[in-house]
């Protein structure tokens, strides 16, 4: 089998297995490492890798969505926490200047600064 009838078979491979490469592999008849080795060299295998995940991850969202419609309380709180945030469906509060930039920023030049610095988050990592 030359490299362009075995690619084709990758290809397929992958489609029929959702994306789930070691299994794609074996339908292939190769190994996980010759599938990331073809998946560099052919970018159309590469591809065929990232579309079958996406259709995968649109399978996952899609029954979260049928969770939530049928009331799944978890399926909800976890849809809110992960999709919400910017609505304060968060535990934990995280504070940053604008467009995410730090709050402060510390400029140290000193090498004995430097030291200093690393003794006082080691003291209070310690407690």
């Amino acid at each position: 089998m030359n490299k362009l009838e075995r690619k084709e078979r990758i290809i397929k491979a992958i489609g029929e297995s959702q994306g789930l490469l070691t299994l794609a592999a074996a339908k292939a008849g190769i190994k996980y490492r010759t599938l990331w080795q073809y998946g560099k060299e052919f970018p159309e295998i590469r591809e065929a890798m990232d579309e079958a995940k996406e259709r995968m991850l649109d399978f996952a969202e899609g029954k979260l969505f049928q969770s939530i419609q049928e009331g799944n309380m978890t399926a909800i709180i976890f849809f809110l926490k992960t999709k919400g945030k910017g609505r304060g469906y968060i535990e934990r509060q995280e504070f940053t200047g604008e467009d995410g930039a730090p709050l402060v920023e510390i400029h140290v030049n000193s090498n004995e600064t430097k030291r200093d610095l690393r003794d006082v988050v080691g003291r209070l990592s310690a407690n």
